[in-house]
């Protein structure tokens, strides 16, 4: 039996038709429903996003990333859905990075963190809620996750991540997102990523600021923006200090941005850039060249 043609079988779910004027005349771009998508996903054979980026390739595209038209081409929404993306760390910035990565369209996420929600997270952890305190972060968001965005194979790791594990954390990734606390893991998980060659995020605040960069290598650069490292007294300390609800959101934001641009250019730019909410102020630099 071969397969009906897409448009012929999902006409009953399109939600919306827009025609656009391209080098070859216009061009029809259909919008279909989530139960369509899932109909002809079963008549298929495939995984969701898999269905979804086989359609997408014939401009017909899920209702749920309308709103993306015009601002992302199909071929890029179809590269995010075939993209997988590590998120180490689930809690201030892991939360909010998960949530605009799965909206975004990234069709497999890896969460990885061994830590559990407390009330000190209610004030700035996208996930953690009254209901879910003593929970593991990594199984609420992903449980949250498959609400928000079914489409996304989520692998959700309770464990920490060390010097054993990092090289296997990263590997078939095609980005890396730090969202860790502690700049041990931070640099150690840079040096796993770019080695594996896969594209590094970095994401960090305190207070009201943050900073955030992206690369694709080859060269390591955490060591440079902490070259004095960090002892256990000074972890403690950063620990404690306060951190608000804007911060971790707002870079958050920059970093899925970077890690959005890397999926679709399949490189990194190196800039750093510094974000300051008690001013507010975004400043970017770019890093010395020592090699």
């Amino acid at each position: 039996m071969t397969n009906p043609d897409p448009h012929t079988f999902l006409r009953p779910y399109v939600r919306a038709t827009y025609l656009t004027e391209t080098s070859a005349g216009q061009q029809q771009a259909l919008f279909v429903s989530l139960e369509g998508l899932r109909a002809w996903a079963a008549l298929r054979g495939l995984a969701l996003r898999d269905a979804m980026s086989e359609l997408l390739e014939q401009h017909i595209w899920p209702e749920r990333f309308r709103r993306n038209f015009g601002l992302v081409a199909a071929q890029d929404m179809a590269r995010r859905l075939q993209s997988r993306v590590l998120v180490l760390g689930c809690g201030g910035l892991g939360g909010h990075v998960a949530e605009l990565l799965a909206r975004a369209g990234i069709g497999s996420l890896r969460l990885v963190d061994n830590d559990i929600f407390e009330e000190s997270n209610l004030n700035r952890q996208r996930f953690c809620t009254e209901r879910v305190l003593g929970q593991p972060k990594v199984a609420v968001v992903r449980d949250a996750l498959a609400d928000i965005a079914s489409h996304v194979e989520t692998e959700a790791l309770e464990l920490v991540a060390d010097g054993d594990n990092l090289s296997s954390l990263v590997s078939g990734m095609d980005v890396a997102l730090d969202c860790l606390d502690n700049i041990s893991a931070k640099t150690a998980l840079e040096q796993a990523a770019l080695a594996a060659g896969v594209a590094f995020v970095h994401g960090s605040v305190l207070r009201d600021e943050g900073f955030c960069y992206a690369s694709s290598g080859p060269q390591a650069r955490l060591e440079e923006l902490y070259p004095f490292g960090q002892s256990a007294n000074e972890l403690e300390q950063a620990r404690r200090e306060g951190v608000g609800a804007l911060a971790p959101a707002s870079v958050a934001c920059l970093m899925v941005k970077m890690a959005l641009r890397a999926i679709a250019q399949r490189t990194a730019s190196s800039a750093l850039y510094h974000l300051d909410l008690s001013v507010p102020e975004l400043e970017r630099f770019d890093w010395a060249d020592n090699d």
